[in-house]
């Protein structure tokens, strides 16, 4: 994974966070009789952000691996 991907995932998942939607300004769609919507939308974003830095740090460890197979 080039760093020019990562900086476009970082940002595109950075900007999702912070620039408030018609959606997560009000608690208004309940999911499951309990689950506000912009509960459930937070909590979707953090697990992309697992699963994105856990493949970065993947990524990291094999690149790093790879250098010390060279050396």
């Amino acid at each position: 994974m080039n760093h020019k991907l990562i900086l476009a995932v970082f940002v595109v998942l950075l900007l999702a966070a912070m620039v408030p939607t018609q959606f997560t300004t009000t608690p208004d769609p309940i999911f499951f009789g309990w689950l506000p919507g912009p509960l459930l939308y937070w909590w979707a974003l953090m697990a992309v952000n697992l699963v994105f830095v856990l493949v970065v740090a993947k990524q990291f460890v094999e690149s790093d691996e790879g250098e010390d197979k060279d050396a």
